[in-house]
């Protein structure tokens, strides 16, 4: 395996400081607050860094760059057989379909909390209600989306593989 970039060691880092929210939250919270509901919403936080990483990185090289145009627009349809291996056991989903539902957390919870009915754009609220097909530890349940820590290595490599794929 090659060496992490400093975007992975960074979020590597960052997942290693939140993945003890649970029981930071059942032990030092207050019990009036859902626990699952706090650490949905760190892990979608966190996701919403990942996602705006990506975007900051195409602003970068153009100033009106967005994450919808120049990353999932750009995202081939199927994963090339050429890639190399991010994710073991590899997914069942291709890069864009992850790609997609990460932006669709990152919208549920920036939009609406969490809540899909909140969500005006069509395209957006379908890869948030579609997000649990290709993540594992995202829920909807009566249009409320939950995510739990089973997230984080899926949404991280995924994110290090649009890193090497897209320019």
């Amino acid at each position: 395996m090659s060496v992490m970039s400093d975007f992975e060691t960074r979020a590597n880092n960052i997942e290693t400081g939140i993945s003890g929210v649970r029981s930071r939250i059942e032990d030092f919270g207050y019990s009036e607050d859902d626990t699952a509901e706090s650490v949905s919403r760190v892990v979608a936080m966190f996701i919403t860094y990942l996602t705006t990483c990506e975007e900051a990185r195409h602003i970068g090289n153009n100033i009106n760059a967005s994450f919808s145009n120049d990353v999932l627009a750009k995202l081939p349809e199927q994963d090339n057989p050429s890639w190399g291996t991010y994710i073991n056991p590899a997914p069942t989903s291709s890069l864009k379909e992850r790609v997609e539902s990460l932006w669709g957390v990152r919208v549920a919870f920036t939009h609406g909390d969490g809540d899909l009915s909140l969500i005006k754009s069509p395209r957006n609220k379908k890869f948030a209600e579609n997000a649990p097909l290709h993540l594992r530890g995202v829920t909807v349940i009566n249009g409320i989306m939950s995510i739990d820590e089973g997230v984080f290595h899926v949404a991280i490599r995924t994110m290090v593989q649009v890193r090497d794929v897209l320019p």
